[in-house]
């Protein structure tokens, strides 16, 4: 009996912090909806102004080439160190860890034309930007299949060059 006694006493307790938050909350929500209105039109033009920013970006980029690889363990050291060397100067290398890209500051238009691929069929990616317009290509099933099976890297190096010679 005491130990019940004890028991509901705790639960009153825990529920008595509920209790007391619960009108905080609904408080604090009245007084926030008048600020809906604000915080929706700032996010609106703050929308428009990454947008403009990218599209600007885009036609500053214009014709440069990409070329973006991942963490991968099987897959690292090999892109490192065969893959890498073979790909013209031009071409801007963007290492990708887990979500993140790490490109100075850059960074957040090069996230964005990775996160915008649509076909998601894996790194390695080449991307190309013509007029505008982001043009993507994904190597993954040859770039592996030539790194599993130990072949020769230059028909690869032969399709990643078509791509970005491709206007």
């Amino acid at each position: 009996m005491l130990r019940t006694l004890k028991n509901l006493r705790q639960k009153i307790a825990d529920n008595a912090e509920l209790i007391w938050l619960l009108p905080l909350f609904f408080v604090a929500l009245i007084l926030a909806i008048p600020a809906l209105p604000f915080i929706l039109i700032y996010a609106h033009l703050s929308d428009k102004k990454c947008q403009k920013s990218y599209k600007e970006y885009l036609a500053r980029m214009n014709g440069t080439c990409f070329f973006y690889y991942n963490n991968r363990k099987s897959s690292f050291a090999y892109i490192r160190e065969f893959l890498l060397p073979a790909l013209s100067p031009s071409v801007q290398v963007v290492f990708v860890e887990r979500r993140e890209v790490d490109a100075g500051p850059d960074g957040k238009y090069l996230a964005r034309m990775l996160g915008e691929v649509k076909e998601r069929k894996g790194f390695p990616y080449l991307l190309k930007i013509m007029d505008g317009q982001v043009v993507e290509c994904s190597v993954n099933n040859q770039f592996y299949s030539i790194m599993i099976g130990r072949k020769p890297l230059s028909p690869l190096l032969d399709r990643i060059n078509a791509f970005y010679n491709a206007t």
